[in-house]
């Protein structure tokens, strides 16, 4: 045990320097060289950040996680710069003293700020220029830019080109934006540059093969990192956590572990030091070492986002869980990984579209976010909302064969949707035939036990049968225009023109006995009809040769 913190005084040795740390916007920057190393590193990337923003043509660039950086003091056994990357609540990276980054390192910081604030950008425009801008060089406010790489290729010269060739000169911007608004790069090349990708990667072809690359001064931030950059002390236990955070993204697990429980000797709750410990027992696959230090940073007041993010996965697929993961996503609004996850689980349709929905903002250049969401919106029926997500999806695919693959599943949308609508009806046709049948079974109950009451009120039937009476029908019919009516003394002749011209005669002896079909009344008009009525007569046949009739009218229908 003596040896063990022995060995975590020697390497928390570098924290019992005087550590100061000054911040703007994402950058976090600790130095153990002093306050003048540790502005000077601050203007540098507020400068680097300025540029880079203003051809995305992003006013302040931001990004997801904290970037913190350590200055380190330079000398003979000085270790190299270390790169951002993700470490345990920030990107941590380190830089020497009084030392320009590797080119890696400008790399690196590109890759950070693009994936936070741009949508994607076909592959090699992003190549490009995150090797373009990897070479820059600033010198407080005097900014170089156009400095070819060691080995310039194809996707450095055409950003070259774009930049500084006169021809193309402030033409760079309109293009990535308008590459960042729709899937087809075709017309975003042609409306920005009045050419085709095609052709302008024969123009850069050639401007790489002629070698002649210059260089431009742009444009500074006006900014004094000595007065607008505010030096504050670090407290301990910080700085060793800080010293122990790059440990952990070097991969230089044993060292890490050493200062995070140093941290710990001085501040017992230390959430910080707590939850580097967990990460590191994750790494070894100690679940149960990783969840007693989560919740101990927990206890402690952690506000870290990952905590809680990383407490959620330990915990499976229960509401403890699901309440672990909004607390993440609370404390980090920026970051896509709680809601990505809390889709992931077992829920409602419509609380995965809302996850999915929230993840996909927060990353749009995750292609399988998109058509996650996409594949979701259409098992909810809502098929123009996945139209949308499918067309996201297909902008932000990486390549050109997962863009395809996109644009096929994307172009099937019609047909699913059809075939989704098509079964709808199909739904809908079969329920209301089974609401029909079920009125009319009831109909019939009701009727049966309607017949069923009139019975038992009427009693017994008569035991005498009465015979059924029934009126004689006419047997006699014409169809035809009704031209005449002859009115006699107490008598009607109706004289009937049937179509091939044949009169029939029928009289009318006692009008109250004449049915009129279909409603209205008997129309008697003596004399010749001035618009015949077309009239279809049923008639009892009995001839009168005095009346030279065929017939006496039964019924009269008017047509």
């Amino acid at each position: 045990m003596r040896w063990s913190w022995l060995l975590a005084l020697s390497l928390a040795a570098g924290a019992q320097d005087r550590w100061v740390e000054v911040r703007s916007g994402p950058f976090e920057v600790l130095s153990a060289a002093g306050e003048r190393p540790a502005q000077q590193a601050l203007g540098d990337l507020e400068q680097f950040r300025h540029i880079f923003g203003r051809v995305l043509s992003r006013e302040e660039l931001i990004s997801v996680w904290p970037i913190r950086v350590l200055v380190l003091r330079s000398g003979r056994r000085s270790e190299p710069p270390t790169p951002p990357a993700m470490g345990r609540d920030s990107f941590v990276a380190s830089l020497i003293a009084d030392t320009a980054p590797p080119r890696e390192w400008f790399a690196s910081l590109a890759r950070i700020l693009l994936d936070a604030n741009a949508r994607r950008l076909p592959a090699r425009i992003e190549a490009g220029l995150l090797e373009y801008y990897s070479m820059v060089r600033i010198n407080g406010v005097r900014i170089t830019v156009g400095q070819p790489p060691p080995q310039p290729n194809l996707d450095w010269a055409r950003i070259h080109l774009l930049s500084l060739h006169p021809d193309y000169y402030g033409k760079l911007r309109p293009l990535l934006f308008n590459l960042q608004q729709i899937a087809d790069p075709e017309p975003a090349w042609k409306n920005a540059l009045g050419k085709s990708a095609t052709e302008i990667d024969k123009e850069a072809a050639a401007h790489l093969a002629a070698g002649n690359f210059q260089t431009e001064v742009i444009a500074a931030r006006p900014l004094n990192p000595r007065t607008e950059f505010r030096p504050l002390p670090v407290e301990p236990p910080r700085a060793e956590i800080a010293l122990a955070d790059l440990r952990l993204v070097q991969g230089r697990h044993s060292e890490a572990q050493n200062l995070y429980e140093a941290a710990l000797k001085i501040e017992a709750s230390s959430p910080d030091a707590r939850e580097g410990l967990a990460l590191l027992a994750l790494q070894r696959d100690a679940q149960e070492e990783a969840r007693r230090h989560l919740q101990a940073a927990i206890q402690a007041g952690s506000r870290s986002a990952r905590v809680y993010f990383e407490a959620a996965r330990l915990e499976g697929d229960g509401e403890k869980a699901l309440g672990a993961l909004r607390k993440a996503a609370e404390l980090n609004p920026q970051w896509a990984a709680p809601h990505i996850a809390a889709a992931e689980r077992p829920a409602e349709p419509s609380g995965r579209v809302q996850a999915l929905t929230q993840a996909a903002k927060l990353a749009p250049r995750q292609a399988s976010l998109w058509r996650a969401l996409a594949e979701a919106q259409e098992q909810g029926g809502d098929f123009r909302a996945a139209g949308r997500s499918w067309a996201a999806a297909e902008q932000a695919a990486a390549d050109l064969d997962e863009r395809e693959r996109i644009r096929e599943a994307r172009r099937s949308l019609d047909v699913r949707r059809l075939e989704a609508e098509a079964a709808a009806r199909r739904r809908e046709a079969e329920e209301k035939e089974r609401e029909l049948a079920r009125l009319k079974e009831e109909a019939l109950r009701r009727i049966r036990e309607a017949e069923a009451r009139a019975n038992r009120e009427l009693g017994p039937p008569p035991a005498k049968v009465e015979p059924w009476f029934e009126t004689p029908r006419p047997s006699g019919k014409v169809q035809g225009r009704l031209t005449r009516i002859d009115c006699l003394r107490s008598t009607a002749r109706l004289i009937i023109q049937q179509e091939d011209g044949k009169l029939t005669r029928l009289v009318i002896r006692d009008p109250s006995k004449v049915v009129v079909l279909g409603g209205g009344r008997l129309e008697m008009v003596c004399g010749a009809q001035k618009q015949p009525r077309a009239v279809v007569i049923e008639y009892f046949p009995k001839p009168d040769a005095a009346l030279g009739t065929v017939g006496e009218v039964a019924t009269i229908e008017y047509r």
